[in-house]
């Protein structure tokens, strides 16, 4: 029997990295989870038929609950990979719409001469975010592709924040706008 939650209640605790001290619990509730998993399916345009390939370390908000939720809401097929390998994530390309990733995994796939515009045909977004990308990585990644990866921003006790467009010029090096519903002050 499915158990009954209201939007407050908390449903799942993720320690921080503790970049200024001890890891923290981040106490994130049912509600916070849904809201950002319904404005990023719409946002990134999910639809159905989008297949995610799944390559990220699932101990982390961005493999957890962002990449999962998305596919989940729009009830879509994930090739879930046990970890990221090169090779794995090239062979699979071809099957997918959609891949969220980081710097490094982006950096790693450009080292392989199978990645390239014909691999990533399938494919209609490429999203990176956990650390910075340089710009020399994203106009590479341009240059192999003919595709441009969409940057955003997120932590772990508020789940994604912004993010470049889906539609519209997405700036290299950067992480977007807020996204709806979201205020930002610096």
């Amino acid at each position: 029997t499915p158990a009954m939650r209201r939007s407050d209640d908390l449903a799942a605790i993720l320690y921080t990295s503790g970049t200024t001290g001890r890891s923290k619990g981040a106490m994130l509730s049912h509600g916070n989870m849904l809201s950002n998993a319904l404005v990023l399916k719409d946002y990134w345009a999910w639809q159905p038929g989008d297949v995610l390939i799944h390559a990220l370390p699932i101990f982390h908000v961005h493999g957890l609950f962002v990449a999962l939720h998305c596919a989940m809401l729009s009830g879509n097929e994930v090739i879930f990979l046990p970890q990221f390998d090169v090779g794995a994530v090239v062979d699979n390309l071809p099957d997918a719409t959609v891949m969220m990733g980081v710097p490094t995994q982006y950096t790693r796939l450009l080292g392989d001469a199978r990645f390239d515009a014909a691999a990533c045909a399938s494919v209609r977004l490429f999203t990176s975010g956990s650390a910075p990308m340089t710009e020399a990585v994203h106009a590479e990644f341009t240059a192999r592709t003919a595709l441009q990866i969409l940057e955003r921003y997120g932590m772990t006790e508020a789940g994604m924040i912004t993010s470049n467009p889906y539609d519209g010029q997405r700036v290299p090096g950067t992480v977007g706008f807020a996204l709806p519903d979201v205020e930002l002050r610096v």
